[in-house]
């Protein structure tokens, strides 16, 4: 009897240790709030669009991608990043990628990789934020995934912009707003 309580103990002590180190690894997408405040200016938006058209002349109904070459989570989230993209292609988005180390000037705008935007047909910032949280921003945690029916809509709502998300992310070395 003795030696299935002394297993027992030790298996919740393992589940209780590997609970521990689990949440220990989830970073914050936005972790010193600098986009959290940035957002509060009233030009975001447009600053954001206006760098984007700086880099590439077609922006409309596009779903940009940024990543940083050094950014492992970036591995663990590309076949829910490619699914996304596919999607997105099905429905008449064009992909942008954006490397933060090539695009510097992003590193402004986008506070940890992988992120993502969505710029509408009319040139509108339809979100902002992670592809999704929680370990590898898998696609059943996908954040973008719940907004796919909204974003083909005729209906113009708010624009979306995630900055309180915890998952595997990488911050931006050179953010400041």
């Amino acid at each position: 009897m003795s030696a299935k309580w002394i297993v027992g103990v030790w298996c919740a002590s393992c589940l209780a240790g590997l609970l521990f180190l689990s949440f220990s690894q989830l970073d914050d997408f936005d972790p010193e709030s600098k986009l959290s405040m940035a957002i509060t200016d009233i030009e975001f938006e447009q600053k954001f669009i206006s760098q984007l058209q700086k880099n590439h002349s077609s922006i409309g109904q596009s779903i940009i991608h940024f990543s940083d070459n050094d950014c492992f989570c970036e591995t663990i989230a590309q076949n829910h990043i490619a699914r996304l993209s596919n999607n997105m292609i099905a429905n008449g988005f064009h992909n942008i990628h954006i490397n933060i180390n090539t695009d510097p000037e992003f590193a402004h705008f986008v506070p940890s990789t992988p992120a993502v935007a969505i710029v509408g047909a009319l040139e509108e910032l339809i979100y902002f934020g992670p592809y999704s949280e929680g370990y590898g921003c898998l696609r059943g945690t996908g954040l973008v995934d719940a907004l796919l029916p909204k974003i083909n809509s005729t209906i113009v709502e708010n624009t979306i912009l995630i900055t309180d998300a915890k998952g595997c992310y990488c911050k931006t070395s050179t953010l400041s707003i």
